[in-house]
């Protein structure tokens, strides 16, 4: 069995038809393995090679979020990924060093700091977005652009109903 390339594997077909059980089941069935294959190892890896970055996928992920909200205090990112402020200080460290964020003082509490993405944080942040951007216009690269289009607005109209608050989250008090 040859090996299929990591942009077009997915898992393998079910033994049963969500098909049979509604669109819903459908539905369902299909995000499940649009969200495996999004968060597979193989396409990180991928889009961290085509978008020249050699941080670890962990670290990046929270550039979007503080591109996002902004300069945002770290107990918030640590409230957003529902982990401890331990967790996340490290990888706002590494993003520091790599010249991707900056701290800043808080300027309604001079003990706080908040981080901010830099210009070359914002570079990297869209060179992400384009590298997955480009491996999925590859995955449908033979679908008529109809059919894109109303996949595109069917996706978004769903992604809008399921977006999480945009507001940052408030630290849990400890």
């Amino acid at each position: 069995m040859t090996d299929a390339p990591a942009l077009e594997r997915v898992a393998r077909p079910p033994t049963r038809s969500a098909a049979d059980e509604g669109p819903v089941a459908e539905l369902e069935e299909a995000l499940t393995v649009i969200v495996r294959w999004s968060i597979s190892r193989e396409v990180q890896i991928e889009t961290m090679r085509r978008a020249r970055c050699n941080l670890p996928v962990g670290t990046v992920t929270m550039l979007h979020r503080i591109s996002t909200w902004g300069p945002v205090h770290p107990s918030q990112l640590a409230a957003y990924y529902c982990v401890d402020n331990s967790t996340i200080t490290p990888r706002l460290q590494r993003l520091e060093r790599a010249g991707l964020l900056s701290r800043e003082p808080d300027p309604s509490d001079g003990r706080a700091a908040l981080v901010r993405i830099t210009p070359a944080g914002e570079r990297l942040r869209k060179r992400l977005h384009q590298a997955r951007r480009t491996m999925l216009e590859e995955l449908l690269q033979e679908w008529p652009l109809s059919e894109q289009a109303l996949l595109a607005g069917a996706a978004s109209r769903l992604a809008e109903r399921l977006e999480l608050p945009r507001e940052v989250p408030t630290p849990l008090p400890r």
